[in-house]
């Protein structure tokens, strides 16, 4: 008789939800990093407002150019600001789906560690009834060679 977990169903169960927040965690970590990249990319063009408008303070502008450079640089430094706050978000929410997939490792590793408890159950329930079984037959071979010896 093979052996047969009683609950193999609820370990595949457990380790189908540990798949599913491996992969919800693999996500969130793809939109921190796009969002991290929109950052860069804000600073980036931040950066290239601010040394454009130095270059152009070398000569004599006009007035509404300048007024239109610093619009323009209050407008990415908000820009620059939300994004800081979208990649607080989503790191707690990296975070979260991360302490979500712990505790799915967890679930499934004590179904394991409760399979192997019950695999070795059943091997020394399997070992003792073949040695019961062993000693049976020795008994009776031993009963019978005894019975003629003794005629």
């Amino acid at each position: 008789m093979a052996y047969r977990f009683r609950l193999e169903s609820v370990l595949n169960y457990r380790r189908n939800l540990e798949e599913v927040a491996q992969q919800k965690l693999a996500r969130e970590r793809m939109l921190l990093d796009g969002h991290r990249e929109v950052l860069a990319r804000f600073e980036a063009e931040l950066a290239r407002f601010v040394a454009e408008l130095e270059q152009r303070k070398q000569k004599p502008m006009a007035a509404p150019l300048y007024s239109l450079y610093v619009q323009a640089i209050d407008r990415k430094e908000g820009d620059i600001a939300r994004q800081h706050r979208v990649i607080a978000a989503q790191a707690k929410a990296v975070e979260r789906a991360r302490q979500h997939l712990v505790e799915r490792v967890k679930e499934r590793k004590v179904m394991e560690k409760a399979r192997e408890r019950d695999q070795e159950k059943y091997l020394r329930e399997a070992l003792r009834l073949e040695q019961n079984a062993s000693d049976e037959q020795m008994v009776l071979r031993f009963n019978r060679h005894g019975s003629r010896l003794s005629r």
